[in-house]
């Protein structure tokens, strides 16, 4: 995988989309561009927040599988956790 980083695209330069960047490579990441952008990028850990009705739609799936609506329906434990929602 080939993950340009470069000081013009500096709205993309986050430590989370770098790091999703780098961690998808399978056998080989190639960071092609500028240290000054990759420094930025490591400390730029400010995200937004992410507004998502994840929450809301496993809650109805819960409801739904209660009220026997959903069939085979298993909670989906951590699920708020791991990915930040909610928080």
């Amino acid at each position: 995988m080939v993950v340009p980083v470069l000081t013009q695209h500096y709205a993309m330069l986050k430590r989370n989309l770098l790091y999703t960047g780098v961690t998808r490579g399978k056998r080989l990441v190639v960071l092609v561009g500028q240290k000054k952008a990759v420094a930025i990028a490591v400390r730029n850990a400010s995200g937004r927040r992410r507004w998502s009705k994840l929450d809301e739609w496993l809650a109805g799936a819960k409801a739904g599988s209660e009220r026997g609506m959903v069939p085979d329906a298993q909670p989906v434990r951590g699920c708020a956790a791991a990915t930040g929602v909610g928080r």
